[in-house]
């Protein structure tokens, strides 16, 4: 196969080119992608999933990735929407044989659109669904394709749970970035939890990777953000769940400085069990909300948020006890905005001058657009005691927390005003920045942003990609440049 540099040459020049004569065949006209007819017929016959095409009626909205704007607009020329690892493997084949670039997705949650590609293939995991829990081990076995509802809805069942996003429709991978979420005070990162991986390589090899086999590329796994190979499996550690404390206040916008600094002094001084996120909306006619989840002594709990209550009262108040596999329906997860456009940041300190700076932002938004800033994953207790090379995912200081803001918008000409102020929002947060990026929240791309993202652990992890992605087909992603690329 040729280098990604030759590939992404060649993809240029053919870009116009709809018809052309090549040694195995006539291109398609119909594909306008220089991809053989006949191979596609080949690689389809040999699928147990679906492939989907330019030319059928779904292949617009199954193109689509969930953060959907002018950016992410990709038309790829083949989706393959996979059912098992052999349709993998025939997929990552078909890609070395037609020279195409990859794009893998599961959840489809990549604010740059890493789910999709311009005239490659996309690598479709989201019908590979499977849970199995062990509730002997407190462990589960999950396919990939499934999503961070499903399978708390299986753990459930047996009053355990895993350590996955706030997000229901964020999928099993999310390791892969690192993977924070409402237990990561109790019980660490997502990827601290991971026991045991299955990934299929660049040169389609079936790899089982833990802390015995293949070491190297386990650690790489755990926070590497996909660079090494498409993962179809993996192994969750579970935690014992049951009774929580968790719902939301709701304040107007007017408390809105007031109230980013008392959670910020809250979340200074939490405990483990508990975790919180707060947000400053358009949506209702603007307000500030705090959502909570406690998840250890419940009286205890209630005594600590009574006193944050007492700040100012909400104009609403949620908050209650719960059982722990309801937290995914506290929020209206139901999207009405077809278009969106995020970008996040690291904070390792949220002082009152980058407050200002959110409040006075949020105040020169664009009209007709839905706005938001979100303070989310709040870094404290276990996730930040393990040691930044114990995996690939080294973001664990203490008191930082993802900021990230958004624009939705109705229609498509909208964009030329939302995404602007998005763009010089992210400008002027720069400075109260720490220089790093979370991998699940890139907001950037290219061999800065990548360093950012695995800072002490960059270097190791290019001699891990060179061992086991020389070519760098797996480059849609927190990408890590492979030696040969640097030569």
């Amino acid at each position: 196969m040729k280098s990604r540099r030759s590939f992404i040459k060649q993809s240029t020049m053919l870009a116009g080119v709809s018809f052309l004569v090549a040694g195995r065949g006539r291109w398609s006209p119909a594909l306008g992608f220089g991809v053989d007819a006949a191979s596609i017929e080949r690689f389809r016959s040999k699928l147990s999933g679906r492939l989907i095409l330019p030319s059928d009626a779904d292949y617009d909205a199954t193109r689509a990735v969930v953060s959907q704007n002018p950016e992410t607009d990709k038309r790829p020329a083949i989706i393959a929407r996979c059912k098992s690892e052999q349709d993998v493997l025939r997929s990552i084949d078909f890609a070395h044989e037609n020279e195409l670039e990859v794009a893998v997705r599961s959840g489809n949650h990549s604010f740059l659109g890493w789910g999709t590609c311009d005239r490659g293939i996309v690598i479709d995991l989201s019908p590979m669904k499977s849970v199995t829990v062990d509730p002997a081990s407190k462990t589960a076995l999950v396919s990939t394709g499934s999503n961070a509802g499903e399978i708390l809805a299986s753990t459930a069942r047996f009053g355990l749970a895993p350590v996955l996003g706030e997000c229901p429709t964020v999928g099993a991978g999310l390791a892969l970035g690192g993977g924070l979420g409402w237990l990561s005070g109790l019980h660490g990162a997502t990827c601290d939890n991971l026991l045991a991986a299955r990934l299929i390589t660049a040169d389609a090899k079936i790899l089982d990777v833990d802390d015995r086999r293949n070491p190297d590329l386990f650690w790489a796994t755990r926070g590497g953000g996909g660079n090494f190979g498409v993962a179809t499996q993996f192994q969750y550690r579970l935690h014992p769940v049951g009774g929580v404390l968790a719902g939301s206040f709701i304040y107007p916008v007017k408390l809105a400085r007031d109230m980013f600094r008392a959670f910020r002094d809250l979340m200074s001084i939490a405990p483990d069990e508990l975790q919180a996120e707060c947000q400053l909306r358009t949506d209702r006619g603007g307000q500030f909300c705090v959502e909570f989840v406690y998840s250890g002594d419940l009286a205890r709990g209630e005594n600590l948020l009574n006193q944050f209550r007492k700040i100012h009262p909400p104009d609403h108040d949620s908050l209650k006890r719960r059982a722990y596999a309801d937290l995914y329906t506290m929020g209206d997860w139901e999207e009405s905005w077809k278009f969106e456009f995020l970008k996040a940041t690291y904070v390792e300190r949220v002082s009152d001058e980058l407050i200002d700076v959110i409040v006075d932002r949020f105040a020169q938004r664009p009209l007709g657009c839905e706005t938001a800033f979100n303070f989310d994953h709040y870094m404290h207790g276990q996730v930040c005691r393990v040691p930044e090379n114990a995996t690939a995912f080294s973001l664990r200081k203490p008191d930082a927390v993802q900021l990230g803001f958004w624009t939705q918008w109705k229609i498509p000409t909208d964009a030329s005003r939302c995404m602007p102020w998005v763009n010089e929002t992210f400008r002027l947060l720069q400075p109260y920045a720490g220089g790093r990026i979370y991998a699940n929240y890139m907001a950037s791309s290219g061999p800065q942003a990548a360093k950012s993202v695995f800072g002490p652990n960059y270097e190791r992890l290019v001699a891990i990609k060179t061992k086991y992605d020389p070519t760098n087909l797996f480059h849609l992603n927190p990408n890590i440049v492979p030696q040969s690329e640097h030569e």
